[in-house]
């Protein structure tokens, strides 16, 4: 069985957001329960990834790639189809070098991410 090949050429290609997925939840889910999902995805992810006292690179690899696989899954049921390659890319490479690469990368996706919705759901 052979595991897809998670690359920074693919990652540049990803759009940012699944608009079907994002258009399904917002008919679905209404604009206001959806931003309410969204900031919820984003304050976690803050709070897992970013926060100051949080270093994601002290910690066994298990637990990096559990984190990364959670944050993955999350992002792509909201639709966040850049953020959620940039997440498969930290779970499924090499957990050191390579990973924290992908970390910045994750990191300029997520503000990018995060001020696309705030945009869509705040006009």
């Amino acid at each position: 069985m052979n595991m897809p090949v998670y690359s920074e050429s693919e990652l540049a290609s990803k759009p940012l957001i699944d608009m079907d997925q994002w258009n399904r939840l917002l008919t679905e889910l209404g604009p206001d329960m959806l931003r309410e999902f969204a900031d919820e995805y984003f304050d976690e992810t803050t709070e897992s990834w970013f926060d100051e006292s949080v270093d994601p690179f002290d910690t066994d690899e298990k637990s990096f790639k559990s984190l990364s696989h959670r944050s993955a899954g999350a992002g792509g049921t909201l639709g966040f189809q850049k953020l959620r390659y940039a997440f498969l890319c930290m779970e499924h490479t090499e957990f050191g070098e390579q990973s924290r690469g992908y970390f910045a990368r994750m990191k300029d996706v997520f503000t990018e991410t995060r001020d696309w919705v705030h945009q869509q759901l705040d006009s």
